[in-house]
């Protein structure tokens, strides 16, 4: 898996950002990774070229494209690329957290999972991951991985890690949380107020414990062994600066003992999930 730090070229919404976008994922095809997701609103144009270079490199990839409404609004779409050059998913954003998202979004009320050869992919993008249920749904759907695409601001970094670190243990789930690199937007209104926000950074992969069955779950840390810190459960993390962030992730060992072990006594459940919320 990796989270492909980009660094914005000025400005998300703008076609600055293509040229860099498939220069990163020739240095992607290098790892040899099977996933590879950028972050929230990048390269947010170019679709049928990243499309191409999904194909070259043989690589499942995940972008961000936007495309302006007849209402004046912008159509954003996070897309699931195949390695075969195809968009097998496609989704709009369940969450707009502020009020200028509001201004400039049109919201969705569905979140789907997609199938891949390694596994099925949820998506989560940016603000989605604050509230439980978005998480909670797709893993009780039978996610085995979830992409959490952001353009997270850099002053409250700490706050995206600890509550990725949360919903991983709370559905026993691998993370990869895929942010911007550090960047400046130039100027943005909000309540009469000029800012300039700072975005990005500490890209990170986050995998549960690695443990088989609940007796070791339950008896390894009150025996006294020091269990699920981040140092233990960050498998990488990202600088700054513009970064690829690649870990190896055996799905299928966390998937066994999330419905085995950890979900077996969990008797809350969502209706009609295959619709979203």
């Amino acid at each position: 898996m990796a989270a492909i730090q980009a660094k914005p070229a000025g400005a998300l919404f703008t076609e600055k950002n293509l040229p860099r976008a498939l220069e990163l994922l020739d240095s992607v095809a290098k790892l040899e990774v099977d996933i590879a997701a950028f972050p929230e609103g990048y390269p947010s144009t170019g679709e049928k070229e990243l499309c191409k270079k999904a194909r070259e490199i043989n690589s499942y990839v995940i972008a961000t494209m936007l495309q302006k409404t007849q209402a004046g609004k912008y159509g954003s779409a996070c897309i699931l690329i195949s390695p075969e050059g195809e968009v097998i998913g496609r989704q709009g954003k369940t969450t707009l957290l502020w009020v200028f998202e509001e201004g400039l979004f049109e919201p969705v009320d569905s979140l789907p999972l997609h199938d891949t050869f390694h596994g099925k992919v949820g998506i989560l993008r940016c603000s989605e991951i604050i509230y439980p249920e978005p998480m909670s749904m797709l893993s009780m759907m039978g996610a085995d991985i979830i992409f959490v695409v952001s353009n997270w601001n850099a002053n409250v970094i700490h706050l995206w890690h600890r509550i990725i670190l949360v919903r991983s243990w709370e559905n026993w789930m691998p993370i990869v949380g895929v942010n911007t690199a550090e960047w400046v937007k130039s100027r943005l209104v909000y309540a009469d107020f000029e800012l300039e926000p700072r975005y990005g950074g500490h890209s990170i992969i986050v995998v549960p414990e690695d443990v088989a069955n609940m007796d070791e779950f339950i008896v390894r840390p009150y025996s006294g062994e020091n269990m699920f810190t981040e140092e233990r459960l960050i498998k990488a993390k990202a600088g700054k600066e513009e970064e690829i962030l690649v870990a190896d992730i055996d799905l299928k060992r966390y998937s066994e003992f999330r419905w085995k072990a950890f979900f077996r006594n969990r008797r809350l459940k969502f209706n009609k999930l295959e619709k979203g919320f």
